[in-house]
């Protein structure tokens, strides 16, 4: 068994994370990267590339499978079973019937989501964890120069988003009526519409659907300049 390296470990501040995951990719490593703070979460790496981010701002991995419709609950249970004999989520999943474009599609979607979250700026601290591995294996790989290139483009996207959704902790229902007389609804965003009762707020929203938070206030945002849905004051409450 290799000996253990020591762990690259310091602050956001002083080391930004597209700083810290690059190191990493450029060295090939294996292991999986921590981070603490105010916005926790954790990249796990495969020789270099990423096999899967998560952000305690977006879904854990059990809301993504289930919101996703990848597995499950018997599904979930049966693969985090197997995960404790060391067999990787993925591949449980995977000989459970699952479709491998659309997990690897969902896994993805995750990973970009939670980079985002987590590029945003902060003080956080970060360790890396060389040779640890992450249950969810390394079925699925991503290259994390395309991952950074995403969340940047994201980061510029949630400029615009931020200005109509500035939290998460709003409420949004269907609109009473519409400015015209017909819009139109791609499946995705009917997804996400089918979830606004006017009392769950979109961080719940997020949770139930195990889409990250990007998604789903993307979706919102159309549908909100659309005019399909609007705001709950919830102030007088």
């Amino acid at each position: 068994m290799p000996a253990r390296g020591p762990a690259l470990e310091g602050t956001l501040a002083d080391l930004p994370l597209d700083e810290v995951l690059t190191l990493l990719a450029n060295t090939r490593q294996t292991g999986i990267l921590e981070l603490r703070g105010a916005n926790p979460g954790l990249v796990a790496l495969h020789q270099g590339e990423v096999t899967i981010a998560l952000s305690a701002m977006g879904p854990t991995l059990q809301q993504v499978f289930l919101g996703s419709g990848i597995t499950d609950a018997d599904g979930w249970e049966a693969a985090i079973g197997a995960a404790d004999r060391g067999v990787a989520l993925t591949e449980t999943i995977v000989r459970l019937g699952c479709d491998l474009t659309a997990l690897r599609r969902t896994l993805h979607d995750q990973t970009v989501g939670a980079v985002f979250e987590l590029l945003l700026p902060s003080r956080d601290t970060f360790e890396f964890l060389p040779g640890e591995q992450h249950p969810v294996g390394d079925t699925f790989t991503f290259p994390v120069p395309e991952l950074l290139e995403e969340a940047a483009a994201r980061l510029e996207a949630w400029k615009q988003i931020a200005e109509v959704i500035p939290s998460t902790a709003m409420v949004m229902r269907l609109a009473r009526s519409l400015p015209g007389p017909e819009v139109t609804i791609s499946s995705g965003e009917w997804h996400v519409l089918a979830r606004l009762d006017g009392r769950a707020t979109i961080s719940e929203v997020i949770r139930e659907l195990g889409m990250s938070a990007f998604a789903v206030c993307a979706v919102l945002h159309r549908l909100v300049e659309e005019g399909v849905v609007e705001p709950v004051d919830t102030s007088a409450g």
